[in-house]
């Protein structure tokens, strides 16, 4: 293992701390190595004081294979694995050291073990990191060819369907998800340059990354307009009913900061599940409030005794036992709700503070209910 210059420096540090502390003249560390096809052994990695003359490997000095009253090894130990040794020499001549001086350099043996470790396992980290790397770059440059091959077969596709305007618009809306698929492509390249997202987002995965470009200029209604659409295609595919807003608030139509794009991601989740655990002419929609938004189905009722488990992380109800899924959906939808300064809830069917009674007199099965900060959107 190649020690950096910084960590070198470190673990001298270590040593100059303890200085000459009741009659330590002389400390070494070694790290343990082996090269391929030889036997194990140990460099010389730093020690106190700094002194001219070069050490010998400890397998080609004689003097450290005959014991010696003045001479101490104490194992870099992490778990099983030895890491290197501390050696250390005195100006004892009866071999009685004090325990005091034992005790602190078997803590200072554990504090350099300890250091080893964590170097050790950060430099493997950042080789897992630069192989993952080089595999995205690698899988981003292969996928550029097919999706321009399929833009490409798309237009010709719309010469030869000429006046099909039916088929020609789901032509378009295939283009518009070709396009989407573009933004991913793009988001996954600046994976590997150094960023800054709007918001602390923790290790979940995200549906809808490229909405979290902080350089665009958004409104909640241009972020939701797409996942509309393909609400849309979704209920047609699977024969259900879709339901989504055409009179827009207010709120929904100027620029918002970037962090509150997650609500985009927030609806993306809870519409995903509906049509997944939902039956066959089940009712699906979203609508818009002056005070909020709500995303609703009358497929399969959420039970009572599961209603306080769903936004728990991997819970899955009986409804998704034979369903695809890891029981994230909701549980990331209320996570990201909460860090924009809002909640998420399951209704019951009492009415809302703050929302008209008109907009909830819809009578459906499970009715989600995304509070938003309002107020604090276009700040």
């Amino acid at each position: 293992m190649k020690l950096s210059n910084a960590f070198e420096d470190l673990i001298v540090k270590q040593l100059e701390s303890f200085g000459s502390f009741m009659g330590v003249k002389h400390m070494m560390v070694y790290l343990a190595s082996a090269a391929n096809g030889s036997k194990a052994g140990f460099e010389l990695i730093g020690q106190w004081p700094q002194i001219d003359r070069s050490l010998r490997p400890i397998d080609d000095d004689p003097e450290l294979k005959v014991s010696s009253p003045n001479r101490r090894w104490y194992p870099l130990q992490d778990k099983d694995f030895l890491i290197g040794v501390l050696r250390v020499e005195t100006d004892f001549k009866d071999g009685e050291w004090p325990l005091i001086l034992d005790s602190r350099l078997k803590a200072l043996s554990v504090s350099l073990a300890k250091s080893f470790s964590i170097e050790i396992e950060r430099q493997s980290n950042d080789e897992e990191i630069n192989y993952l790397r080089n595999q995205l770059s690698i899988i981003i440059h292969q996928l550029r060819n097919p999706l321009a091959a399929l833009k490409t077969y798309a237009k010709l596709l719309m010469k030869r369907l000429g006046s099909d305007s039916d088929s020609l618009k789901i032509l378009e809306s295939m283009m518009q998800e070709q396009n989407q698929i573009n933004e991913y492509v793009r988001s996954f390249e600046k994976l590997n340059h150094p960023s800054t997202l709007p918001i602390e987002l923790g290790q979940e995965r995200l549906l809808l990354l490229p909405n979290l470009d902080i350089s665009k200029q958004v409104t909640i209604q241009s972020i939701l307009i797409p996942i509309f659409e393909r609400g849309k295609a979704n209920a047609k595919l699977q024969n259900k009913n879709w339901n989504q807003p055409f009179n827009w608030p207010e709120w929904t139509l100027k620029s918002i900061s970037s962090k509150y794009a997650l609500i985009a991601e927030i609806v993306a989740n809870l519409l995903e599940n509906a049509f997944k655990y939902s039956n066959v002419n089940a009712e699906i929609g979203v609508k818009l409030s002056e005070s909020g938004l709500i995303v609703f189905d009358n497929g399969i009722k959420i039970s009572s005794n599961e209603k306080d488990k769903i936004f728990q992380k991997g819970f899955r109800g009986v409804s998704s036992s034979n369903k695809e899924g890891s029981g994230v959906g909701l549980y990331l939808a209320r996570q990201l709700a909460q860090k924009i300064g809002g909640d998420l809830f399951l209704l019951n069917d009492l009415p809302i503070q703050g929302f008209d009674i008109d907009f909830l007199d819809i009578k459906k099965t499970n009715i989600f209910y995304l509070k938003i900060p309002i107020g604090e959107l276009h700040e």
